[in-house]
């Protein structure tokens, strides 16, 4: 549900709207967004827990918009479209203050579902010290990760034009994106065990339309 709702809903959504508009019209990029946002909506409200594919893709559609608004150039918006990673790396980061870091909700919600039931067993186990540090670990792996992933698009989009960025970007996004991901399913299961292979994460970028 949460991928169709924040993935395939927001494509769709631009794809049909993107005609009725002026090519440098924002309004089709801010329809697309309408989706995750009411379903993250939805999700802390209703079921009081983040869902997170709603958080990234919500974020990176007003990332893209304020990066198009304020670029006075081509070159500008691909290079403000990196900002994304920052923005995320600034919110794994500050969620190490908090006592349950991104990583744990993250974890959660790929885990449970966010089934209210199983989430109570996710919680209990989760709060042995161990699995808690390991989340901590990750949380900060997954920061760093973050503004490399950050400085990788800032460079393709620095020194390449944009029918090459539109290529290379969505392949350094996957290779990226696959290393971290299996990084922290090794990490995880050495430290908790195999079904941690279960809560390990998905990649959390998300392109946009």
């Amino acid at each position: 549900k949460s991928v169709l709702i924040n993935m395939v809903a927001p494509a769709l959504l631009y794809r049909v709207s993107a005609p009725h508009f002026v090519a440098t019209s924002l309004a089709p990029l801010t329809i697309s967004g309408i989706p995750p946002i009411l379903w993250l909506t939805y999700s802390v409200i209703k079921l009081r827990a983040i869902d997170f594919l709603g958080l990234f893709a919500a974020e990176n559609v007003v990332v893209s918009m304020a990066a198009l608004v304020l670029a006075h150039s081509e070159r500008e918006a691909l290079i403000g479209r990196s900002m994304q990673n920052v923005v995320l790396a600034a919110l794994f980061l500050g969620s190490l203050a908090t006592a349950k870091p991104l990583m744990f909700h993250m974890a959660r919600q790929l885990s449970t579902g966010n089934d209210p039931e199983k989430r109570q067993s996710f919680d209990l186990a989760a709060s042995r010290p161990i699995a808690m540090k390991t989340y901590r670990v990750l949380t900060l792996a997954w920061t760093a990760a973050l503004v490399i992933k950050a400085a990788g698009s800032y460079y393709l989009g620095a020194h390449f034009v944009a029918k090459d960025y539109l290529i290379f970007s969505p392949i350094w996004d996957l290779v990226s994106d696959c290393v971290l991901v299996t990084c922290s399913i090794l990490y995880g299961r050495a430290k908790l065990g195999p079904s941690a292979t279960a809560t390990a994460p998905t990649a959390a970028p998300i392109a946009a339309p």
